[in-house]
């Protein structure tokens, strides 16, 4: 009797051959470890031109912001030379006066915002106070705010919009 299970003497094992893998390429069903050289430089393309484009709008709103700060600050000044001339029928021309009557915020007169404030004018019936932008070389400008609350001034830089103080 002879065994089902024996195989033919002819039938000779033979390794089977796999054909080479491409570089780059995986066989299916395995997993690659990593990104490639290439990939990293596509991803790191793609974001350095989204900061590109997104950097100066960025650095304008900023300035947006600074310049709404000094519009609230000479706002502040306003009020507290409105409450000066009711107390004393006079505008003073010192910050420094408005501050120890604590009707301005000393932040205003500390000189380490980016706006410096100045009361130029002032008498019985009449002043000015401003805010000139300090600090930057690529911006400059001045607001200036009356005392019947008129507010006037832009801050701008070369080749770019001017900004004005308040919602745009």
């Amino acid at each position: 009797m002879i065994p089902l299970h024996r195989k033919p003497a002819d039938v000779r094992k033979v390794p089977a051959v796999h054909p080479p893998i491409p570089a780059g390429r995986h066989p299916a069903g395995t997993r690659r470890h990593g990104f490639s050289l290439l990939e990293l430089m596509l991803v790191f393309t793609v974001i350095g031109i989204l900061v590109s484009m997104s950097a100066p709008s960025f650095y304008r709103s900023i300035e947006q912001s600074h310049a709404d700060i000094a519009a609230a600050n000479l706002r502040a000044i306003w009020s507290a030379e409105r409450l000066y001339w009711l107390e004393y029928r006079t505008y003073t021309g010192d910050l420094s006066e408005l501050e120890t009557l604590g009707l301005i915020d000393p932040v205003i007169t500390s000189g380490t915002a980016r706006y410096v404030y100045a009361i130029p004018v002032a008498d019985d019936g009449t002043f000015t106070a401003t805010a000139t932008h300090s600090g930057s070389a690529l911006w400059w400008g001045q607001f200036t705010v009356t005392e019947d609350g008129t507010f006037s001034g832009v801050v701008q830089a070369t080749g770019k919009p001017d900004i004005v103080p308040g919602f745009q």
